[in-house]
């Protein structure tokens, strides 16, 4: 059996997760209200400017920020007024959620958890070799002591990595993948919407390269 297939994610991963939707999700929301994307819509409609380069970015727009969106083609422009406000409702929705509930006292709790089974599982190691035998917990979890990458090391490796995966890398993967660590790679993916684009919800998303 694949162990790492069954690996719990940290504590630290779980919280920079959050940290990385919520930092989407807001800039999703904004994005939806600017008046450029709404501009776009009125001169598409209204026949007053190019047509088919305001259906290209607005196709690119509105399918990366509106999970299932399909194509300009198959809506009016009140449809999409409706989508796009219904989207913005399900954002200002979730966002009120992570911001309301009791999720940052979840996250230290699960962390204090984690300290404590750690010194535990130390002691059962030491018993058990004493013992001179083996009950499934391995080696001591080590210190991730990856080097920490200059921001143009992260410029090449992050798209590189992510050219080689035409079906997109998760954020763990990208880690794994430059040998970057995690929280370096939510800061990179945040700093560089312009390269990025994101697909999927909570742990099931992952990053394409534009």
């Amino acid at each position: 059996m694949n162990t790492d297939s069954l690996q719990m994610p940290t504590t630290d991963q779980i919280a920079a997760e959050f940290s990385a939707l919520t930092l989407q999700w807001r800039h999703a929301l904004t994005s939806l209200g600017e008046h450029h994307l709404h501009r776009l819509l009125f001169s598409y409609f209204s026949g007053s400017g190019p047509r088919d380069k305001a259906r290209a970015e607005l196709n690119a727009i509105l399918t990366g920020l509106i999970p299932g969106f399909g194509t300009l083609e198959r809506h009016t422009m009140s449809d999409i007024n409706r989508i796009i406000e219904a989207q913005k409702r399900d954002l200002e929705a979730k966002l009120a959620r992570i911001s309301g509930n009791d999720l940052a006292a979840w996250i230290a709790e699960r962390r204090t958890c984690e300290t404590k089974i750690a010194a535990i599982d130390a002691k059962l190691r030491q018993f058990c070799g004493e013992l001179g035998i083996e009950v499934g917990l391995g080696d001591a979890p080590r210190e991730d002591r990856r080097p920490r990458l200059s921001d143009s090391e992260l410029d090449v490796r992050i798209p590189e990595a992510l050219r080689k995966a035409p079906k997109g890398l998760s954020q763990v993967a990208i880690s794994e993948a430059t040998g970057a660590s995690y929280g370096a790679v939510v800061k990179w993916l945040k700093d560089h919407p312009d390269l990025v684009r994101a697909e999927g919800e909570r742990r099931g998303r992952r990053v394409f390269l534009k």
